[in-house]
């Protein structure tokens, strides 16, 4: 009967001090909200981010991915952010317009060229310009996540230069876009891109700006006669997290998180550039006209839309201008 008491209170024990060494090396852990679904290339990058945080970690930090909104839309998660009600979260930079006037900057027009561009902007200085304003609001950036460039597309003639915009109502995907197309001559309409097919279909628009992957999943395609290859403007998403829980990390830790997310940034990369040229296949195959311009071209569009590049350096000041030299290259 001892013996058994002496047994059943050392198993007490062994089970407690397991309990308490358990505590003492359990892992951080965060969660991360993202509006998209999981079929995305962009949730498949975050996966790869949350395994690849684990794995640089070994085991101290891990991540669970929430997608398809569960957790907050995209209209939320600035203030979800801020709030500390999650940890992590990814962010359409355009959602800090208002609070982060330079955070209009991506939605600038005939700033950048091609799918190289975004990264040598960030790389080149802006990445840390844009988390030095980002981090006064209460979150820190992780990793930058490329979207993709926006296009012309139209059902009614050839948009090689400004001109033949003029006369055409073209839909708009938020208000920086709108800007771009009434310098140009349109007539803009804001629209989701849920009611782009419809809209297009029936005739309320004669066109769209809207990236070829969206234009193929969205299957407007269908509904359309042109493509302007432009790549007039380009969407950019960060990862961010609220600096009060990114402050209270270890420096492992945060090295860890980093680590993961610079993977995960140029896995992203690659994945949009496949994305880019297996729409443009299918929207090919599906005998749009596709016109890339020309550089000539894209001076005389670069030169027609000035003003709104000059209207966001004035709203911006100094902080703006150099965004702009540095996309420059200067």
């Amino acid at each position: 009967m001892k013996r058994m008491m002496k047994t059943a209170i050392f198993t007490i024990v062994a089970a407690s001090l397991f309990v308490l060494a358990g505590a003492a090396f359990a892992a951080t852990e965060f969660r991360i909200s993202n509006q998209l679904p999981p079929s995305h290339h962009i949730s498949k990058g975050i996966q790869l981010f949350a395994q690849k945080v684990a794995e640089y970690s070994k085991n101290a930090v891990t991540a669970k991915v929430f997608d398809s909104a569960q957790l907050f839309k995209d209209t939320e998660i600035v203030e979800a952010l801020q709030d500390n009600t999650v940890e992590v979260g990814l962010v359409s930079v355009n959602k800090w317009s208002g609070m982060i006037p330079v955070a209009d900057f991506f939605e600038l027009p005939f700033v950048f060229k091609d799918l190289t561009s975004p990264k040598k902007f960030i790389e080149g200085g802006a990445g840390v310009i844009f988390d030095a304003e980002f981090q006064k609001k209460g979150v820190k950036d992780l990793f930058w996540v490329d979207y993709g460039y926006i296009q012309f597309f139209n059902s009614k003639r050839p948009l090689t230069k400004p001109e033949d915009f003029k006369g055409l109502t073209m839909r708009s995907f938020g208000s920086g876009d709108a800007e771009t197309l009434t310098a140009l001559g349109a007539a803009p309409t804001v629209m989701s891109s849920s009611e782009m097919y419809m809209g297009l279909q029936r005739g309320p628009v004669d066109g769209a700006t809207t990236g070829m992957p969206a234009a193929v999943s969205r299957k407007i395609f269908e509904v359309q006669k042109y493509l302007t290859i432009a790549n007039y403007t380009t969407a950019q998403f960060v990862m961010q997290a609220n600096l009060e829980w990114w402050d209270s990390l270890k420096q492992d830790e945060k090295d860890a998180i980093l680590k993961a997310g610079k993977e995960a940034e140029e896995w992203i990369r690659g994945a949009i550039a496949q994305s880019e040229a297996d729409a443009e296949k299918v929207i090919r195959d599906a005998k749009l006209e596709v016109h890339t311009i020309t550089d000539a071209e894209r001076e005389l569009f670069a030169k027609a839309t000035e003003p709104v590049r000059a209207a966001f350096e004035k709203k911006t000041g100094d902080l703006g201008k150099k965004l702009l030299e540095i996309a420059r290259g200067k």
